[in-house]
């Protein structure tokens, strides 16, 4: 399993432990349209996958487009850990 492939399953997880009903999710599920995903569930998602990957988003990474699918905020925080070590 790739790194990426490992953040987006960790991705995943979170989100369907904070998502109501637990939903089956992939990585083009659409959170924002559907109502998924609210803002509380954002910044748990955050504050979660941040403590998980030991990183922190930079806030131009804080929009919409970030949190719309579970692939965009997995790339998001892949490359907020890459930046991390670097």
């Amino acid at each position: 399993m790739s790194g990426q492939d490992a953040v987006l399953r960790s991705v995943l997880e979170v989100l369907a432990d904070i998502i109501p009903g637990a939903p089956v999710l992939h990585a083009d599920t659409d959170l924002l349209t559907t109502g998924l995903l609210d803002s509380l569930g954002i910044v748990t998602a955050i504050n979660r996958l941040e403590q998980q990957h030991d990183v922190q988003l930079p806030p131009e990474a804080l929009n919409p487009d970030t949190f719309a699918r579970p692939a965009a905020l997995a790339a998001v925080l892949a490359d907020a850990a890459r930046q991390s070590r670097s």
